[in-house]
């Protein structure tokens, strides 16, 4: 066996390895840096020139391929499934950098063994394994905005915020790990591995962290379920439709998680009422009764660790959009959803049956643009008729 084929299958065996030790991030993404290394390693190394540098990289895709899926059912035992965006990105990224690596080498960089020519062929490869990497990017988020009716852009924009610096991190160590291939042979993979090692667990802890808080989110808006102060699961129908609506709106990922945690803890100034508001519907409770709910669910809010963003949108949520019209008042977007999708569920009793939904939608028609936002609403009456009837 030659040392190609011994560099090449150890990448290969990599890839497999670096597949089991894989992270989610968000709800359908998340990373394997050690498999994409070596897989942009892997490709990088492959003999391109030459008459048969076609089926060379079509050859290598196919093989990472194969350790990819292999990977991924070993990770996927292991209790840790990866997404079809996660394999398409890799895949993507793969066949962009082969693609790449074709059209570097016509012209010839690294063939001669002057310093000038060594430095020029390593920035080659790098800007090859970046340009790969938005290749990538731009991929997995045409695939998301599709399968999520999102602004591709919007999605684009969450993509590289979440992943460009992993991105970064990825396409400058598998560069490094071929360049390295002369002095430390096999043990070149093995020895840069260990910051996008390092860089996993930060990531992993990271996670964790975010499904604490999560999970502390969810224990919370279940509280007044549990008390009797509202229907079931009426923090959740909440949520849910202020999640549509703020990817109707075109909104970030970001500012789409800040709202749904916000709906998830809107209610949570009932708990300190003496007698329960009949049928927790708070959108028939006074005004001066909805802002003082408001402000008690922001003290627990606070209380509880939750960020300021969220605090924001529960302290808002029962703000009315006129005074938005006279009296110039900062409303955020994220409260006007609150509000919207809140009133929805009281007036409809919680009930996704075409009637008492037609009934709560032109009560909430009677406050437009006095209580509502006539644009959200329009939103909201396009996103109720595309529902399925429970």
């Amino acid at each position: 066996m030659t040392s190609t084929t011994l560099w090449l299958s150890g990448l290969l065996l990599l890839i497999v390895v670096g597949e089991c030790a894989h992270v989610r991030l968000v709800a359908h993404r998340g990373i394997s840096p050690i498999a994409s290394a070596a897989a942009v390693a892997f490709m990088l190394s492959l003999p391109h020139d030459g008459a048969l540098g076609i089926l060379t990289t079509l050859a290598g895709l196919l093989a990472v391929l194969v350790a990819s899926l292999l990977g991924t059912a070993v990770a996927a035992a292991l209790g840790l499934p990866t997404t079809p965006a996660d394999v398409l990105g890799r895949m993507t990224n793969a066949a962009a950098v082969g693609t790449l690596a074709m059209l570097l080498s016509t012209a010839e960089l690294g063939r001669d063994t002057g310093p000038a020519d060594r430095w020029i062929y390593a920035l080659a490869l790098w800007l090859v394994t970046l340009a790969a990497a938005v290749i990538r990017a731009a991929a997995v988020s045409a695939w998301m905005s599709w399968s999520e009716q999102r602004s591709f852009a919007v999605v684009l924009q969450d993509e590289l915020s979440t992943f460009g610096m992993v991105s970064l991190a990825v396409a400058t160590t598998a560069v490094t790990i071929v360049l390295a291939r002369d002095a430390l042979g096999l043990w070149a993979p093995l020895f840069f591995s260990i910051p996008l090692a390092l860089t996993l667990a930060a990531a992993r802890r990271y996670a964790q962290a975010r499904t604490t808080y999560r999970e502390t989110i969810m224990a919370l808006a279940r509280l007044t379920d549990i008390a009797g102060y509202t229907p079931s699961d009426h923090a959740r129908r909440v949520a849910d439709l202020s999640v549509g609506l703020a990817k109707a709106r075109g909104l970030s990922q970001r500012e789409i998680t800040t709202i749904e945690y916000a709906a998830l803890l809107h209610d949570l100034g009932q708990v300190a009422l003496d007698e329960p508001i009949p049928g927790g519907a708070t959108v028939l409770a006074a005004p001066r009764d909805q802002e003082r709910l408001a402000r008690d669910a922001v003290e627990i809010v606070r209380n509880s660790g939750v960020l300021e963003d969220v605090a924001r949108i529960v302290a808002l949520q029962a703000t009315p959009f006129r005074l938005m019209q006279e009296d110039n008042e900062r409303i955020p977007l994220g409260a006007r959803i609150l509000k919207l999708a809140n009133a929805l569920d009281d007036l409809s009793g919680g009930s996704r049956d075409r009637g008492p939904v037609s009934v709560a939608l032109e009560r909430i028609q009677l406050g437009l643009g006095y209580e509502y936002d006539p644009d959200l609403v329009d939103d909201l009456i396009k996103l109720v008729a595309s529902r399925p009837v429970a």
